[in-house]
């Protein structure tokens, strides 16, 4: 099919276009309304070492490795264990279920990120509870200030705190407007591949023709735009529907068969 040619067949089909991204966007912001909103709290830290005898490039290596390390640690279990016996009172009973659900919970709250070689490492906690976040937060970065040597084998290492845990005033978590951009766009693509793959319209209108065949009479309900094939038997199918007129006319007669009888004993009568 030519570019040209599927401009027209979009914009023929707009209707289609539009119910499908229509009806995504809807369901997307239903679902995201449902959510529990989270309010949330962003802090970054600072790999450091002190080695006077490695070359600049040597040390940003090994800080982006030891930030990419930190980041992966606070997911681990033996990290949420140390956040939940922190000096923070986290409340544990957001975190319910077995062992296993509760360290999914905890991986779905906290999310963190490093930026490239610098060394930084950006913590973001996510929770319904504005304080909780505030404090889930705090018990992240005290850890890995001061417990960070349980995780790695190097000395001289120190992570210091650039950004004190900012909570935001309002719920963050579910973000709308990027969840209906990207409804938007994902909708849009599907609607263009729907119309690719499935060119013709629904919309059909049914006619009655009248067939030749060497056997008895049949009328043949047609779609508009397709032939229908001669076969003596009823066919359900794209290229329509054979109706044998003998069932046609059978079926008027059982229906009608009480009227006939009384008219026609009426004039007996007279």
């Amino acid at each position: 099919m030519e570019f040209n040619e599927f401009l027209k067949l979009v914009n023929k089909r707009k209707r289609t276009a539009f119910t499908i991204i229509f009806v995504t966007v809807v369901l997307t912001i239903t679902i995201s309304l449902l959510s529990p909103l989270k309010y949330g709290s962003k802090s970054r830290l600072l790999v450091l070492q002190n080695s006077t005898g490695s070359d600049v490039y040597s040390l940003s290596k090994s800080n982006e490795y030891l930030g990419n390390l930190f980041a992966q640690i606070v997911y681990s279990g033996s990290f949420y264990d140390q956040v939940k016996a922190s000096q923070y009172n986290i409340d544990s009973n957001y975190f319910s279920g077995n062992y296993g659900q509760q360290l999914k919970k905890w991986q779905q709250t906290v999310k963190t990120d490093t930026q490239g070689d610098t060394g930084i490492i950006k913590i973001n906690v996510y929770h319904p509870n504005i304080q909780e976040a505030k404090q889930i937060s705090l018990a992240i970065n005290d850890i890995l200030i001061n417990k960070n040597q349980d995780y790695h084998g190097g000395q001289n290492i120190k992570v210091n705190i650039i950004d004190q845990p900012l909570v935001s005033n309002y719920p963050i978590k579910p973000n709308l407007p990027y969840n209906i951009a990207l409804a938007l766009a994902a909708s849009f693509i599907v609607s263009l591949f729907y119309i690719y793959i499935f060119p013709e319209t629904s919309k059909k209108t049914i006619r009655l023709k009248p067939e030749n065949s060497n056997r008895e009479g049949h009328y043949v309900a047609q779609n508009q735009g397709y032939n229908a094939y001669n076969t003596p038997h009823n066919t359900v199918g794209n290229n329509g529907v054979n109706i044998p007129i003998r069932e046609i006319i059978n079926e008027i007669q059982e229906e009608y068969k009480p009227i006939i009888h009384g008219n026609i004993g009426n004039v007996l009568r007279k």
